[in-house]
């Protein structure tokens, strides 16, 4: 989980606390309705950032690594590569991955994947530098 997502757990959690311990100077009868409106609230939340949001995610990363596949054979066939996600932990209409070619170990391609539509965004060496500052030509770029 990300630090994120624990805050606002943190954040809901104490929310979720203060508000059934202010529940005691109401009458009985909201009391009650307050609790269970609590507890909707605590389970939901934990529900949702627990266990259904990771899912969403990964189904998310899935599709688009199988897109980028397919684009990547049909755009390179005699090739072969290895890719690697961002591990960004959150729902976004663009996933960022990284593409390293067999043919070219030494270069990083970034490819951004949104629906079906996919584009190169930058280029740079295994050590970080721009591929501008090297004398290496890439063979993939797009």
């Amino acid at each position: 989980m990300s630090p994120t997502v624990i805050i606002g757990l943190f954040l809901v959690t104490s929310c979720v606390v203060v508000v059934s311990l202010l529940a005691f100077l109401v009458p009985k009868k909201i009391r009650k309705s307050v609790w269970i409106l609590s507890g909707i609230v605590l389970i939901g939340y934990y529900s949702y950032y627990g266990a259904i949001r990771p899912y969403i995610i990964e189904y998310q990363t899935n599709k688009a690594i199988e897109v980028l596949e397919q684009h990547l054979e049909e755009s390179y066939p005699e090739d072969s590569w290895n890719i690697s996600d961002t591990d960004e932990m959150a729902i976004k209409p663009v996933i960022y991955f990284h593409v390293i070619f067999k043919s070219e170990s030494r270069i990083v391609y970034e490819y951004a994947v949104k629906d079906k539509v996919i584009y190169q965004e930058d280029i740079w060496t295994i050590a970080g530098s721009p591929i501008e500052e090297t004398d290496i030509k890439p063979q993939h770029a797009e």
